[in-house]
């Protein structure tokens, strides 16, 4: 198993104290239906399981473990597995909601952070410069007075809600209106949301645009590896 830590990421102002607290959360409670009998979550990419090359990122770009969203304690366990004593910390999907909508309000209910990065774990492209530009957005908006309560990337004119920083106060009231098989989309709606172009021609775009790279069978983790053979 590549023991394989995160690296210290130039410093953009993610320890600032001016900035607010935000704390990660890795979405890993799928049931990867459509990348055949494997676990996606534990299958390599650059050397480690998907899920590690996430809670890496994550981890260097926010304040402190990420939260680790599961669905299942054996799930859990082979995660904990995966990640080869990496710091996180489970917690079990909400069974009021489905899919991510679960594993968001069980990281809200988690943590007292003021706000929350959430992504998936099947994006092995995610990054501290990525989550750091939604960080940078944040504090431009927060400095000209606005209140929002959701920074999202906007790729190829498609809303990247797993890839976004959350007001947890705010997501905690859109949950309570939602019903289990309602789709993620639909939490925007309750939303004031800030939307960041992420295919910006210029640094923070390409950052985002890279990151919301997702990976849902086999054939796309493949062609992943090919951009690149070093991968």
């Amino acid at each position: 198993m590549d023991s394989h830590k995160p690296e210290a990421v130039p410093a953009t102002g993610m320890s600032d104290p001016d900035r607010p607290r935000v704390r990660g959360v890795v979405l890993a409670g799928g049931r990867s239906t459509r990348f055949g009998d494997a676990d996606k979550a534990v299958a390599t990419f650059e050397g480690r399981p998907l899920v590690a090359s996430v809670v890496d990122a994550v981890a260097a770009a926010t304040e402190e473990p990420p939260l680790l969203s599961v669905a299942t304690d054996d799930q859990a366990e082979r995660l904990r597995n995966a990640l080869d004593g990496r710091d996180v910390e489970p917690v079990r999907d909400d069974p009021s909601l489905s899919g991510p909508l679960a594993g968001l309000a069980a990281a809200a209910a988690a943590t007292d952070a003021q706000w929350l990065f959430a992504c998936a774990c099947d994006m092995p492209l995610v990054s501290p410069e990525g989550i750091d530009a939604l960080r940078t957005r944040l504090a431009e908006t927060d400095a000209s007075g606005a209140c929002v309560d959701a920074v999202v990337p906007v790729v190829d004119d498609y809303d990247q809600p797993l890839h976004a920083l959350y007001r947890r106060s705010a997501l905690d009231d859109a949950l309570d209106h939602l019903a289990p098989g309602d789709a993620l989309l639909t939490l925007l709606d309750g939303l004031a949301v800030e939307r960041v172009a992420g295919d910006a021609d210029d640094d923070a775009g390409a950052a985002l645009a890279e990151a919301t790279t997702n990976v849902n069978t086999r054939e796309e983790l493949a062609a992943l590896r090919e951009r690149d053979p070093t991968r």
